[in-house]
């Protein structure tokens, strides 16, 4: 899920959008997460075998996911 919310943050920073207060903010988060959580939801399933690939390798360690 610490995936999601970074591609929301960068997306909501590219915007350049002003948003004041708590609602235009969540409305906004809302409409970011509805245009690209399927996609990218997808993308990390796919890769997930190899990100477990990866972890098992480093021992638990460091990877580059």
């Amino acid at each position: 899920i610490e995936h999601l919310w970074n591609d929301v943050d960068r997306r909501l920073r590219a915007s350049n959008n002003i948003i004041r207060g708590r609602d235009a903010l969540w409305k906004y988060i809302s409409q970011v997460w509805n245009e690209m959580a399927l996609e990218t939801c997808t993308k990390l399933i796919e890769t997930m075998p190899e990100r477990i690939q990866d972890i098992k390798n480093a021992k638990g360690g460091y990877t580059r996911w």
